[in-house]
């Protein structure tokens, strides 16, 4: 499988959109400031590009000004953390990822929790989302790929974190790591949905039609009392029926 997937690995240029749209089809992003507003969601199958950043309102503006401005006078730590949620919290209402992912980063390398370091992970995917330019989605991913890696150094084996950075790896077009962190989840958690599913496309992807079947079948029933991810299951196997089943 070694040499198919070294052979294989351009396909993975096309592949880096569609790993986007997989990422967290079945939970919206969470984090210490109580997740993301109702509104804002992980894009579907059909949304490649995701929400597009907003301007910010007038008042948005300013509570933004004078939250930096404030940053800029504290040197205590922990007086710094609530300028960095309400930074967060302005910028992910707008839509606006890559600043948000910025502060939730800074954030996250000073509390050193595993809650803020998968935040600001999050934040970087939904920011590699809204990217165009293939340099710029590599940047976000591996920022990304930073705090996934963080977080794991705090909780090893935690098998959505796990599932998650192997979608970064794929993003990175590291096939072979992205097998590994994959592997890893299921070996954690055999019935995890999204970790089945993934392993699935990649193996799709590399040309191991055979080897895919199991994942996608394990998939299908998992997903079978969860209709948006029974959605996304079914969506990908009914595009791409004729290649998985002739």
């Amino acid at each position: 499988m070694r040499n198919r997937w070294f052979l294989a690995v351009i396909t993975l240029v096309t592949f880096a959109a569609l790993a986007l749209v997989i990422y967290l089809d079945s939970r919206g992003p969470s984090g210490p400031d109580g997740g993301y507003p109702e509104s804002v969601s992980t894009p579907g199958p059909n949304d490649r590009e995701g929400r597009q950043p907003e301007e910010l309102e007038p008042e948005q503006h300013q509570r933004a000004v004078y939250a930096m401005s404030v940053l800029d006078t504290l040197r205590a730590d922990r007086a710094r953390l609530p300028y960095y949620g309400e930074l967060i919290h302005i910028h992910t209402g707008a839509g606006r990822f890559t600043e948000a992912a910025r502060w939730a980063s800074q954030r996250a390398r000073q509390t050193g929790t595993f809650a803020d370091f998968t935040h600001a992970a999050e934040l970087h995917v939904a920011a590699m989302q809204q990217k165009k330019d293939e340099d710029r989605i590599k940047e976000e991913a591996k920022k990304a790929k930073e705090m996934y890696i963080n977080a794991l150094e705090l909780k090893s084996e935690d098998p959505d974190v796990l599932t998650d950075l192997a979608v970064v790896y794929m993003s990175l077009l590291q096939p072979e790591t992205s097998y590994s962190m994959l592997e890893r989840a299921l070996i954690m958690e055999p019935e995890h949905l999204r970790a089945n599913f993934n392993m699935g496309v990649l193996l799709h992807k590399m040309g191991s039609i055979s080897e895919s079947i199991p994942f996608f079948d394990r998939s299908v029933m998992l997903a079978d009392d969860d209709p948006e991810w029974k959605a996304v299951v079914q969506g990908y196997l009914d595009r791409h029926h004729d290649e998985l089943f002739h």
